[in-house]
Order: C-alpha cells, then structure tokens, then sequence
C-alpha cells in the first residue's frame, strides 16, 4: 500500500512538472506571437512606403526623420534601404513561424505525456 501511495506520489510530481512545462512553453510561443503581430505591422508600414517611393516623380526630394530633423535622402537610397528591410523583415517572420511550430509541437508532445500519466494514475486508483 506504502508502495501505491508512493508510486502516485511521483506521478502526481511529473504532472505537475509537465504541467509547468507546458506553461511555460504557451508563454514563450505567446511571446513569438506578439512578434509576429509586430513583424507584420513593420511590413505593412514598408510595403506602404515602398509603394509610395515607387510612385514619386522623377526629380521628387525624399526625406528621412531622425530624432527632430528632416533629412535629405537619395530616392534610390532610400528604396535600396526599404528592399533591405523587407528582406530582413521577412526573414524574420520566417524565423519565429518556424519557432512558433516547434513549441507548438513540443507543446502537443507535453500534453501527450500528461494525459497517458493520469490515464496511469485512473488505473491506478481503480486497481
């Protein structure tokens, strides 16, 4: 009897590990998520910037805002920057999609783990 007491004792303890685990896997991919809403909010801005310099005349002048200043800026520079930067952007979101997938996964296999462990600790207590 000492034996089943002891025996649901540690499984209890690595529910509840697995518990924390799991926890603390939902609060990093909730962390990626916000990313990726932010990711995606910089790619708009870009995307709407891009378009803009695209559609400028030829000859127009182009500022850039840094700090409290206006300053002059190449048309060809600035579209070059904003290419980069939607490069990067992209590259990014890749970067924490992919993330998101691995602890999502990870995830499922934690709750794999702590629902076989209480279908254990059922039989046990039915037995």
């Amino acid at each position: 009897m000492a034996t089943m007491d002891t025996e649901m004792r540690r499984m209890y303890e690595a529910v509840q590990s697995h518990l924390q685990s799991l926890r603390d896997l939902q609060a990093k991919k909730t962390k990626h998520i916000e990313s990726r809403h932010q990711l995606g909010a910089q790619k708009s801005e870009n995307d709407l910037v891009k378009q803009e310099l695209t559609n400028l005349e030829p000859g127009a002048q182009v500022y850039k805002l840094i700090g409290p200043a206006l300053i002059s800026q190449d048309a060809e520079d600035a579209r070059t920057i904003i290419e980069k930067r939607l490069e990067y952007i992209t590259g990014e979101t890749k970067r924490v999609e992919s993330a998101i997938d691995e602890l999502e996964k990870r995830e499922e296999e934690v709750r794999v783990l702590i629902l076989q462990l209480q279908q254990q600790m059922q039989q046990r207590q039915q037995a």
